[in-house]
């Protein structure tokens, strides 16, 4: 497994790699995407960490 120069434009939180993705997820403004992690993404770490940064985002909302 080696270093790919693309692996430097894809968003966190769309990388292969599933502890990038949950770091990406933690760092996600946008429900919509956030949401679609939770549900489809193959990682249950990913989908547990999106569904996390979506309920902290809708609580600072609603406060």
């Amino acid at each position: 497994m080696g270093f790919r120069l693309s692996d430097l434009f894809v968003p966190r939180h769309m990388h292969k790699n599933p502890e990038l993705r949950k770091e990406g997820a933690a760092m996600l403004k946008d429900t919509t995407i956030l949401a679609k992690m939770a549900e489809i993404d193959i990682d249950e770490g990913v989908r547990q960490a999106a569904a996390k940064r979506l309920a902290e985002l809708k609580d600072m909302k609603g406060s």
